[in-house]
């Protein structure tokens, strides 16, 4: 039986550092490293309850593409349960470019994604009565 239940916001954060510069128009540059993270209110505070011990699931929307199959993935292996996911056919799963300079000052673009689409036609009322 799940304790908690996080509703909202699940975004696959692509980090990459450190960036010198924004390139200019046509231009390429370079970072050291880049990786793939899961992020969002709902998904990070349910990997954390779960950390604690908190039997806890998580409802919200993705798309039904990689950036989707990841944040699934990363919430099954924390213990999450993700059986209030909606995947959205048409639209892709949030995303934010984080881009960190060599100070460590982070600038962000993203994509709203599915997360604009999520309302509460998308969540399992069923769920919540366990």
């Amino acid at each position: 039986m799940v304790e908690v239940w996080c509703v909202g916001i699940l975004v696959a954060d692509v980090i990459a550092k450190p960036v010198g510069k924004f390139p200019e128009r046509g231009k390429l540059e370079l970072v050291e490293e880049m990786e793939l993270h899961a992020g969002g209110c709902a998904l990070n505070t349910g990997l954390a309850l779960a950390k604690l011990g908190v039997r806890v699931g998580v409802i919200g929307k993705v798309g039904n593409d990689g950036f989707g199959d990841f944040l699934i993935k990363q919430l099954q292996q924390g213990g999450v349960i993700s059986t209030g996911i909606r995947r959205d056919q048409t639209t892709k799963t949030s995303a934010t470019m984080v881009l960190v300079d060599e100070e460590g000052e982070r600038s962000f673009v993203h994509y709203l994604g599915a997360n604009a689409k999520f309302t509460l036609n998308d969540i399992d009322f069923d769920l919540l009565k366990e």
